[in-house]
Parts: C-alpha cells; structure tokens; sequence
C-alpha cells in the first residue's frame, strides 16, 4: 500500500489539518506547511476502517470505542476511524457522494476529534456581532442557520459558524474559533432570503435543506463568546434569561455529538466547561412564534433578541 499524500492544508475549530481529500468548505492554512510540519494537528486520509476494533463489537452500533481509536459507521455514507485526536482515516461506500462524506467528516468525525483531545464542540450557528459573538443553539430545525443568515443579511456582521465550533478558555475569557464555511439552509429560509436552491448541494438527510459554500460571509479566527441563545417553538414569541441550573442545562444541550464526550472520556471537561460558562456568559431562551412564516418570524425575533 502506498503512503497517503496530503496535498491540502487548512484550519478548522483551531487546529491545523493536513488531508489527502480537497474539501473547498474548509479554510486554507495561512501558515505554510509540510506533510512533515509539526504544527499539524490532525491528518486526514483515505483507507479501510476495520469492522471492530473490540473483541466484542456492540450490535448495529453506530459508534465504537477502545481506548483512544474509535469507529462511526454511518450506513448510507460510510466508515470513520479516528484515533488518538490526531488521525482520521475515512473509508467511503463506493456509492455515496464525496460531499455527503465532507458532511459527516466535518461535522462527527472532526467533533470526535476535538472530544478525543479534550476539547469541546458546540452545536451552534454563530454570529460576531460589533459587541462579540452570539450563537444560537437548539433542536435540529429550530433556526439556528436562519437566524444566524438573516442577521449577516440584516447587518452584515460576519458567520464565525454554522452547525460546529470549538470553544476554548483562554484565560476565563471564552471564545469560539471560526469552522467551516458553509451555510446549511432549509429551501423555505432560501426563500425569505430571496435566494433559490439552484446549484446548491441537498443535504444528504433532509428533503429540503441545503448546503452553501460561503468562504467571503465568514470571518476567520478566534472570538469571544458573550451571548448563547436557546431557540424553541411555542405560540407566542418570548425572550427570557436562563439562570443558574437552566443556564447549565441550555449550554449542556448545546454540546455537539455529548454521547462521544461520554465515550471518549471527554464528559467531565464538558460538565466542567458548562458550569463555568454559565456564569461567564448570558444565556437566554428565545420562544418563537410557529405561526408566523420564516421570513417574518425570523425579523420579529431579530427585533425581539433587541438586535
């Protein structure tokens, strides 16, 4: 077998990557690196994922760990071996679209890698707004992404992320690095941004949801986190604080791939960090109106977060 090459360079949730797989939503190194460089934090290249790496695999598990390796298997796309927070080999189905795989690469494998390094993603779209970031937060189809687009469009603030980021503590000051670069937008908040889904890639696993490269909406770098907003539906729109154990609990709730940080040894980091947090920053709940269609509802609760 030949040695992989790794042609690509880039920076993502901080950490200097070096692949063999061209992935245009990443952000290319400012730095100037070698396939020997030691600044290189994670590699990633093409090859075969064995089908356990314990002597009793788990039935049908979507995710298997020993020690500091472990295996996401994603039937429809294919298989991730990342070990040691620093190695990643991705092994496609022969069928499957490179993009669908960029999609599982960048968002599970790379979280599995910053939970394997002590790290702690974020399921978040963020924003950095002249006063710093705010991110939004919730359940899939909340409008983390729609609120996030709409408010670069309303006051063309920069995209620090959308779906993943790393968060670090630089000395009690929390701050989130910028991820990749693409929007991953629903066809009707297309819609309210006056855009169509022509030449946009489908999101593998929602019918109507879409995948935008956007290198020049996003800013590139670390910022501080000063607002974490919970969005939710209801049937009435209403902004309120979260305090103590509901902070905590809202932050925890954010935490990208947290059955990962449990299997990877990474879970008291992120109870520690969540706790911490809480205290450090504002965290609210942001009730939207269900009613209301998405352009409209997305203005009103712009108007109502008092941006």
């Amino acid at each position: 077998m030949t040695s992989p090459s790794y042609p690509n360079f880039y920076r993502v949730y901080g950490l200097n990557v070096a692949s063999e797989i061209e992935i245009p939503s990443l952000i290319p190194s400012s730095v100037i690196l070698s396939k020997n460089d030691t600044r290189i934090d994670v590699w990633i290249r093409r090859g075969l994922v064995p089908e356990s790496i314990t002597s009793i695999a788990p039935p049908n598990a979507w995710a298997e760990v020993a020690k500091n390796r472990c295996v996401l298997r994603f039937p429809s796309v294919g298989n991730f071996l990342i070990e040691r927070g620093d190695t990643i080999t991705v092994q496609k189905h022969d069928e499957t679209d490179e993009g669908d795989v960029q999609v599982f690469l960048l968002g599970s494998a790379l979280a599995t890698i910053a939970h394997q390094r002590g790290l702690v993603p974020l399921h978040v779209s963020a924003i950095l707004s002249p006063g710093g970031v705010i991110a939004f937060t919730g359940a899939s189809g909340a409008g983390k992404s729609s609120m996030a687009a709409h408010l670069h469009r309303e006051f063309g603030w920069p995209l620090v992320s959308d779906d993943v980021s790393v968060i670090y503590n630089s000395e009690g000051d929390y701050q989130l690095e910028s991820g990749v670069r693409t929007v991953k937008l629903w066809k009707d908040t297309l819609a309210s941004l006056n855009r169509t889904s022509e030449g946009l890639k489908r999101d593998l696993t929602r019918f109507d949801k879409f995948h935008a490269i956007e290198p020049d909406n996003f800013v590139d770098g670390r910022f501080a986190l000063k607002r974490l907003i919970l969005l939710e539906w209801g049937d009435e729109l209403r902004l309120y604080d979260l305090k103590g154990r509901r902070s905590f609990q809202a932050i925890l709730q954010s935490v990208h791939r947290p059955e990962i940080a449990a299997l990877t040894g990474n879970r008291d980091n992120v109870v520690r960090l969540a706790m911490d947090l809480s205290s450090k920053i504002q965290v609210q709940s942001l009730v939207r109106d269900r009613s209301k269609s998405v352009g409209g509802g997305i203005l009103d609760s712009i108007r109502c977060v008092g941006l």
